[in-house]
């Protein structure tokens, strides 16, 4: 596997080492580096990561009240993705994914914003009753599947769009066009 420069620019405003950090990585001494699974490869992955910075996570940024965006997951190798209980077939195993909040701004917010203005893949809400621990998942990739899910343990947010649930617990909920108030 190639050397990686971790410090080289991922978009605008971040670099490789934030998209790759990740707290349950170092607990469980788990190398999170791009590539470390042999498929998808090292550039390909970077080069996923490129396209979600630029296309996505960039053009939020850039709005002045959106500029203090956390990103809380980004590249997952497949043990660490494991390890968070992620899908087989998640996005973040591609380098095409990321989890973001905006400390102090309701993820309903972000998530509209993220719906209504920007090119995305797949689009979730996750935990809206967590408040401040709430995140939007958010992939880019060319399937371009527009896929929007909520994610949600409460029967009060699920009430709000009708829809079939799904999941071990129920709490998946595919359509969601808008985030709505509680």
């Amino acid at each position: 596997m190639a050397e990686i420069n971790i410090n080289q620019e991922v978009g605008k405003y971040f670099k490789l080492k934030h998209l790759i950090y990740s707290t349950a990585a170092r607990n469980n001494s788990i190398n999170n580096m791009p590539g470390i699974d042999g498929s998808p490869s090292q550039s390909e992955i970077i080069n996923n990561l490129k396209l979600l910075m630029n296309n996505v996570v960039d053009k939020i940024i850039d709005i002045p009240r959106y500029s203090n965006l956390v990103i809380t997951s980004g590249y997952r190798c497949l043990e660490l993705n494991k390890l968070l209980g992620g899908s087989n077939t998640s996005q973040h195993i591609y380098g095409q994914a990321v989890d973001i909040r905006i400390p102090g701004l309701p993820t309903r917010e972000l998530y509209n914003y993220i719906y209504e203005n920007l090119s995305w893949d797949q689009l979730i809400w996750e935990y809206p009753e967590k408040e401040d621990n709430s995140w939007v998942h958010i992939s880019y990739g060319p399937q371009n599947r527009s896929k929007t899910t909520l994610v949600s343990s409460e029967d009060i947010y699920h009430n709000l769009y009708n829809g079939e649930r799904f999941g071990s617990s129920n709490q998946y909920q595919h359509g969601i066009t808008d985030a709505k108030i509680v």
